[in-house]
């Protein structure tokens, strides 16, 4: 830009142009002169250069620069919010998208039930455990749910059985519904790598939610709490077992005298 001609609208008109062209890069660079000037930038500008870089499949950029428009004290729509985290997604960048989840939070957005269940598994597939279970964690104390039962069948399936564990924990201690059978294979496969106490104490916490009727895996869960010296475990599971007189006992009785 000419000397003389450094005000907010001809920075403006020239990243305009610059976006018109397919330059965002350009324009972004422009938009950085701006800010540095103490220039407040139109929101449309802030669009502009969000849409482009989503464009682009520069899904980082568009981060930057929506962080920018929130330094400049503008809102973005829950949509922008929503395909910026989608492209970081589709990219696999688990710890900035995690980082768009806190930021929507911390502006009161509208969370997406599907990108938050896809963001755990990003960021479970890439052994970020921790902050995994940060983020669901936020999530649920604001307020809002994700697909736990999806999340964990993914963990199932990648053999992260401790964390498949955890996070049904986590789910009936928030009084969520829970897949049985995702429990049973859960504690079967614990107990085949002498991971008892884990699988003990997801079961111990089906028992208290009156859940564990249904479950498939209690002798095993019983051998191998006896098998690791867990008396006192093992006779806590065996009392709930249901014992095949009483099971004959509650059955009709269809005989006749002759």
């Amino acid at each position: 830009m000419k000397r003389g001609t450094q005000d907010p609208q001809s920075y403006t008109t020239v990243i305009m142009g610059y976006c018109k062209e397919g330059a965002y890069e350009s324009g972004y660079e422009l938009l950085m002169w701006m800010l540095r000037r103490d220039f407040l930038p139109d929101i449309e500008i802030y669009d502009y250069l969000i849409d482009g870089f989503l464009q682009k499949d520069k899904p980082l950029l568009a981060k930057e620069t929506l962080e920018k428009m929130l330094k400049s004290s503008y809102q973005p729509k829950t949509s922008t919010w929503h395909s910026v985290l989608a492209k970081l997604l589709e990219k696999g960048c688990a710890h900035e998208s995690s980082c768009v989840i806190v930021m929507m939070l911390e502006k009161n957005v509208r969370q997406n039930i599907n990108l938050s269940t896809e963001s755990l598994q990003l960021l479970f597939g890439r052994e970020q455990h921790e902050r995994a279970f940060e983020i669901i964690n936020l999530l649920y104390k604001n307020g809002y749910y994700v697909k736990i039962e999806e999340v964990a069948q993914f963990l199932l399936k990648r053999g992260k059985l401790s964390e498949a564990c955890k996070l049904l924990l986590f789910s009936l201690e928030n009084h969520q519904n829970v897949d049985i059978d995702l429990c049973n294979a859960t504690i079967l496969n614990l107990c085949k790598i002498n991971k008892v106490s884990e699988a003990f104490s997801l079961c111990y916490e089906l028992v208290e939610n009156g859940l564990h009727q249904e479950l498939t895996c209690l002798d095993d869960l019983i051998a191998a709490l006896e098998e690791g010296g867990k008396r006192e475990e093992a006779a806590f599971i065996s009392k709930r077992l249901p014992r095949l007189d009483n099971l004959n006992g509650s059955m009709p009785n269809h005989s006749t005298k002759k």
